[in-house]
């Protein structure tokens, strides 16, 4: 494969942490046969991509003759991958699985009671349910845990011989080696901490050794029988272990495993007049980030393929519309990507998968022969794209979307604690606010409070609230300039791409709407009812506006990742009636 470009479908599911070892209705590796049906295969191969993603757990996958309690269904598993593997391939499409092995296991699993002497770190985690769940690591210092990491990945290799490769997770997502969340990590409000590990075993050890050494056991397992299968490690969280461009990782990587970069994380941007730091995937930034250069050129001067990872239809910046519309930014993307010698991309997580103007885009300006000036290329694609069109304002509604997601207060506390992707039906309420935190932004909490302070991160509210209303303001006119253009034309592409335009700007003068109320709920008095009434004013006429377009357009306020609407017709109606 010359160049590896890497999708999944949105309607697939990546599965839920769950407590038993092997729970059939959660697991991708057997759902996802069903749902890439040829249609689906043949629409992600058309928009340019040569390879899917899958999530697996490996000891579901595979028997191991080191946990015979591992692997129970396997056969079912095997069968429905083969079968996908095989349907791929006839759209000229490769399967990754993308994999945190040795995945953590609830402490009250009867599986502990067989094998004490491989548990590990131990830690209460949130599982999907927002409930509170003790996981025990594998300790991968004991020789048991090698021998299966090992013979595992040689098992997976031989009963999936079409396999295009796997994608290793090595650090933070759900606990799995005893350092797999340790160190300087991100906790789930947004914010860092130092995670200590009770482990006695690897509590002596460096943490890049114990990564490096999974790689290599995963790598050497595989490569025992199949030189095709690809393996990609991710560098995801490498900093909790080591400074960046971690040299010690990446330079003790065996030399056939492809290391994949975050492109936007480790940087800084100009925002509200404050350099702010980009730790988290981002359409507002253009990038790559420094960390991204470093670690690419750490791993180049290794000897190792480079690969990127990217989300290039949406981001935790707002993960319930299929895509912002940044082509320009895309444009710059995919030019680094060109003349730095990267060897391709895998381009979504669980969300933020829907095929879009912006897949179209960035594979356009990615394989074409020659790549011109941004605007030139812009409006080429444009042209192409809507056929009809104007589309050198097109290119100028693109251009002012990205310059109106300047004001956007990027940080990973307000992208993981804020409301944003549910703002359209959060309710707003003329009294004092609670002190219950509004949850987690990528999930469906079973609580959510008033209190928005968690994520302020290193905004004031004062900034947040200027930065979203300039937001709304600028994203309207890039939207009024985009409808303009696209009024000779008509069809499906047109009104996908109006349709989420516009659903773009409503919740961004939603999310205005609640941080400005929740600046007088915060100490409230009826003294303040009139300026609060014409906040909610506001939000319903905007709430009207938005509901043609919820009702109409069913990819708006589906979140890829909670797998469920966070915001569509019937919510939104809801906080309406509230308001009137």
């Amino acid at each position: 494969m010359d160049s590896i470009r890497i999708w999944r479908s949105p309607n697939t599911r990546f599965g839920k942490f769950t407590e038993k070892l092997d729970d059939i209705n959660e697991n991708e590796t057997i759902t996802a046969n069903e749902v890439y049906t040829d249609d689906e295969l043949a629409k992600i191969a058309a928009s340019g991509f040569n390879a899917i993603w899958v999530h697996g757990l490996l000891r579901n996958i595979v028997k191991s003759n080191v946990f015979p309690e591992f692997g129970k269904n396997s056969e079912l598993h095997q069968k429905n991958m083969n079968e996908l593997i095989k349907r791929a391939d006839s759209h000229r499409l490769k399967v990754f699985i993308y994999m945190q092995p040795p995945r953590g296991i609830a402490a009250d699993n009867p599986f502990w009671k067989k094998h004490p002497e491989i548990a590990g770190t131990s830690e209460t985690i949130k599982d999907d349910n927002d409930d509170d769940i003790t996981v025990y690591s594998f300790c991968t210092s004991t020789d048991k845990a090698k021998e299966y990491l090992k013979s595992s990945a040689s098992a997976l290799a031989k009963e999936l011989p079409g396999l295009g490769g796997i994608i290793l997770i090595t650090a933070s997502e759900y606990p799995s080696h005893c350092w797999g969340r340790g160190g300087y990590m991100i906790d789930g409000s947004g914010y860092a901490e130092e995670r200590p590990i009770n482990c006695p075993r690897c509590s002596k050890r460096n943490p890049t050794e114990i990564v490096n050494e999974i790689i290599q056991l995963l790598r050497d397992g595989i490569k025992s029988i199949s030189e095709e299968i690809e393996i990609i490690a991710w560098n995801w969280s490498w900093m909790a272990y080591e400074k960046d461009p971690s040299p010690n990782i990446i330079n003790n990587l065996p030399k056939d495993v492809i290391y994949m970069a975050g492109f936007e994380r480790g940087a800084t941007k100009d925002i509200l007049g404050k350099k702010r730091a980009v730790d988290e995937y981002s359409l507002s930034y253009s990038g790559p980030s420094k960390r991204f250069k470093n670690s690419t050129a750490c791993a180049k001067k290794a000897g190792l393929r480079v690969v990127a990872k990217l989300q290039i239809g949406t981001t935790h910046e707002l993960a319930t519309v299929p895509n912002l519309s940044l082509i320009g930014n895309l444009y710059d993307k995919a030019k680094y990507i060109r003349e730095n010698d990267i060897a391709g991309f895998m381009g979504c997580w669980n969300f933020g998968n829907m095929i879009s103007a912006n897949t179209a885009a960035f594979n356009y300006f990615l394989t074409k022969k020659e790549l011109k000036s941004k605007k030139a290329e812009l409006s080429l694609f444009a042209a192409e794209y809507f056929s009809g069109c104007d589309s050198k304002n097109v290119t100028e509604a693109w251009l002012q979307f990205a310059k109106a997601m300047d004001f956007y207060p990027f940080s990973i506390p307000f992208l993981y604690s804020s409301p944003i992707n549910y703002t359209l039906a959060h309710p707003l309420k003329p009294e004092q606010a609670d002190n219950v935190p509004c949850g987690r932004s990528w999930l469906m909490d079973k609580v959510r409070g008033d209190m928005l302070d968690n994520s302020f991160g290193e905004y004031t509210l004062e900034e947040i609230v200027r930065g979203l209303g300039t937001l709304a303001r600028e994203w309207k006119k890039g939207a009024l300039i985009l409808e303009k253009a696209l009024s000779k034309t008509s069809g499906q592409r047109k009104e996908e791409e109006l349709n989420c335009a516009w659903m773009c700007h409503h919740v961004f003068r939603s999310a205005w709407n609640t941080y400005r109320a929740y600046k007088l709920r915060r100490k409230w008095s009826d003294k303040k009812l009139p300026e609060f009434l014409k906040i909610a004013k506001d939000e319903a006429a905007n709430l009207k506006e938005a509901l043609p377009l919820a009702k109409k357009d069913k990819r708006l306020g589906f979140h890829g990742e909670a797998f469920c609407y966070m915001f569509n017709e019937k919510l939104i109606r809801k906080k309406l009636r509230t308001l009137e």
